[in-house]
């Protein structure tokens, strides 16, 4: 039985604000869940503090790098403490945007077209096209590049946050997504951003972007069928949200959050309230799912 869990939090990616706000909402649900919350920061050496607080779970509140790239669950699969979340296979390849497109393509799921040029000079794409670091998150990186001109900066700001640069067909339309929670599709949200695309401010800026329920029933059910079957040919598991790009019936899945944010302008908790389940709620049922040696 779950009764002390360890947020565990911050890191050292470009998220580390975001990973922050996630963690103060999931300590105010343990609150309430009656259940003893500890904030631990995944910085310098952590470990020691860790296994001093000896929790029975430990809930993941890390976006983007180590938390979310199967570095931290292998860890904690090494110390034997159940964890909230996908494990290291699927932390790994979900954060790997090139890898994930090609076990989406083996399962015959819909990706855009894409490439991973070592620089602009190798881009065998027309344009537009989307430059994107590989390993990224939270649109950190990403420009929609529709000029020649704008092609070497754009690989810079991409491969700053990592190296490895991904070059991926733009898709005209609209940005969905389909929550995954307790293994299980939630409601289809649309992503209206008030700039170009969906980037970091109209992530995380309050009125940044408007997020509402798809009214298309049809589309809808074929979303929530393509995300699950996604969502398990990545091996996810428990909660995730998957991303799409809609252009008139078609559709193309750009990635798999394993670790979505828990904020307050953050879409997974949305979803989740859509479905009729509160904040609370879900983030018991997160923890519900924990556990380690997950393949």
């Amino acid at each position: 039985m779950i009764k002390k869990v360890v947020v565990l939090t911050g890191g050292d990616s470009p998220e580390r604000p975001v990973s922050i706000r996630s963690s103060e909402s999931v300590m105010k649900a343990l609150g309430e869940l009656g259940l003893t919350g500890v904030r631990v920061l995944a910085e310098g050496d952590f470990i020691p503090r860790l296994k001093e607080e000896s929790p029975d779970a430990v809930f993941i509140a890390m976006h983007g790098g180590r938390g979310e790239n199967g570095s931290v669950q292998g860890m904690l699969e090494v110390l034997g403490i159940p964890y909230t979340g996908s494990g290291v296979l699927a932390s790994s390849l979900c954060m790997d945007k090139s890898a994930s497109k090609k076990v989406f393509s083996f399962h015959g799921l819909p990706v855009p077209a894409w490439q991973e040029p070592r620089s602009s000079a190798e881009l065998e794409m027309d344009l537009p096209v989307v430059i994107k670091p590989v390993c990224g998150g939270s649109t950190i990186g990403t420009t929609i590049v529709r000029e020649p001109s704008a092609l070497e900066e754009a690989f810079r700001a991409a491969s700053e946050q990592g190296g490895r640069v991904m070059a991926e067909e733009y898709i005209p339309g609209r940005e969905v997504t389909v929550g995954i929670l307790e293994d299980k599709p939630l409601p289809v949200l649309e992503i209206e951003p008030n700039s170009e695309f969906y980037d970091y401010s109209a992530k995380y800026s309050r009125g940044g972007s408007r997020h509402f329920p798809l009214e298309d029933g049809k589309l809808c059910r074929k979303l929530q069928e393509v995300a699950l079957e996604a969502f398990r040919a990545a091996r996810c598991s428990s909660f995730g949200r998957v991303d799409f790009r809609v252009d008139g019936d078609k559709f193309y899945i750009l990635e798999i959050n394993t670790i979505p944010g828990m904020t307050s302008t953050s879409l997974l908790p949305e979803a989740a309230g859509y479905a009729g389940i509160s904040f609370i709620r879900m983030v018991s049922a997160i923890l519900n799912g924990a556990g380690y040696e997950k393949y």
